[in-house]
């Protein structure tokens, strides 16, 4: 059993891995740019300005990180891109939005695959994750922090949801994301592509029955307006990755390296901290809107289980580490 509190990680990571600040002609003068696609105020939007402040303090002012949030900067996928142009020292984006740029990510998104804590443990902490690092590395990503954001993709829409065929035929609003589109379909809806800032118009339109998102997204985008019932399937972590570009973090001098990997640590870890309050909160919050939420039983979600298996093959990247993460959760069900 792989089981870590976040408490016990950021003790660790911040208490035996502190790096003193250095002295001022040790650590060449830097100014980063770093890229954030959620709100200032949401977890990884805290967790990047607390990397900022602590790559600061530690280097005693020689290094600095200005974030750019709520994608004023840069769109996800454009962000990654920029990354490897030089344009930007840091963007971020989710496993989906990675998928032109490595398939590393890809087995993170496989449906049913990992539950909360288990994504914590084998992907943030665990060695697979080193493993999926380092073949991110192979395509010229660096990562720096593997974030939550917003908890496991669920769905909503006008209607009651409870099993696979109460989705059937409905017109369903997702990005633009192999696994995604072909977890829907497995499921027996019509998955419709729709970017971000138009689902609540194609909602009210009934361009889309539904929307495939997670609990944050409902009170961040108004959904209990026009997506007034959510049932927390919960069939995939939404994971977001902060990257450098290898070319960039090859040429950093070893104590720049060292201040950015724990700043990062300390980061990644107080992200952990915030979503679990932030998860707990936002479901309140759903209901206060006027959201009716729906736990599905066991027997409901073995349904979705079961019917999303086809699409484990069609997963891009590392068939091999869906396999290695398998076996470890079948063992802990």
């Amino acid at each position: 059993m792989i089981r870590k509190s976040v408490a016990v990680l950021s003790a660790l990571l911040i208490g035996t891995a502190s790096i003193a600040v250095q002295a001022q002609d040790d650590i060449p003068k830097l100014k980063i740019k770093a890229t954030n696609s959620y709100l200032e105020n949401q977890p990884a939007g805290k967790a990047m300005d607390l990397f900022a402040k602590r790559v600061a303090e530690l280097s005693g002012g020689r290094m600095t990180v200005q974030v750019y949030h709520a994608g004023k900067l840069y769109t996800e996928d454009a962000s990654i891109q920029a990354v490897l142009d030089g344009t930007v020292q840091i963007g971020m984006a989710s496993a989906a939005n990675h998928g032109p740029f490595t398939k590393a990510w890809g087995p993170v998104e496989t449906p049913f695959l990992l539950d909360r804590q288990q994504f914590r443990d084998i992907i943030i902490n665990g060695e697979i994750g080193q493993e999926l690092r380092k073949q991110a590395q192979a395509d010229g990503l660096y990562p720096l922090m593997v974030l939550e954001s917003g908890g496991h993709r669920i769905v909503g829409g006008s209607k009651e949801v409870k099993v696979p065929a109460d989705l059937a035929g409905v017109k369903i609003r997702t990005a633009q994301s192999s696994v995604i589109l072909g977890f829907y379909k497995a499921v027996g809806a019509n998955p419709v592509v729709v970017p971000w800032g138009e689902t609540y118009l194609a909602l009210s339109n009934h361009v889309v029955d539904g929307v495939d998102a997670t609990t944050s997204s409902w009170p961040l985008g108004n959904l209990t307006e026009v997506a007034k019932h959510v049932i927390t399937i919960n069939w995939a972590p939404t994971s977001t990755i902060v990257d450098t570009s290898v070319a960039w973090w090859n040429k950093r001098t070893p104590k720049q390296q060292e201040i950015l990997t724990q700043a990062a640590a300390e980061a990644q870890a107080y992200s952990m901290k915030l979503e679990d309050e932030d998860q707990a909160a936002v479901r309140e919050l759903i209901k206060q809107q006027g959201g009716i939420i729906y736990d599905p039983t066991p027997e409901e979600r073995e349904q979705w289980r079961a019917a999303s298996k086809k699409v484990w093959p069609t997963v891009p990247g590392d068939q091999s580490i869906i396999e290695k993460i398998s076996a470890i959760t079948s063992t802990q069900k």
